[in-house]
């Protein structure tokens, strides 16, 4: 979901929120221009675990929802990655 009409001036990954989660999450990112955008949930061996999103978005900021209810409680690690820029970043998940 894109927040703003304004343009950032720089990719950027925000840390989710609310951290520790149970089970609902945000992840914001911001992008500078039109990119296609990955963003993935890996479990602690580095599995795959979820693509959050996989496809091409204008520039601007955005916000997306992970609903972890169907995984267990544990360390997560979400991946943004748009055009060269690559970020990572750590949630944990509590039942």
């Amino acid at each position: 979901k894109n927040l703003k009409k304004s343009i950032p001036v720089s990719f950027n990954l925000y840390q989710n929120y609310p951290n520790p989660f149970n089970p609902v999450t945000n992840i914001k990112f911001d992008l500078h221009k039109s990119s296609h955008v990955s963003l993935t949930v890996y479990d602690i061996l580095g599995r795959e675990v979820a693509v959050l999103v996989n496809e091409k978005l204008s520039a601007g900021s955005y916000k997306v929802d992970w609903n972890a209810s169907t995984y267990s409680s544990g360390v997560y690690f979400y991946r943004l990655t748009a055009g060269d820029y690559t970020a990572a970043k750590k949630m944990i998940l509590i039942k």
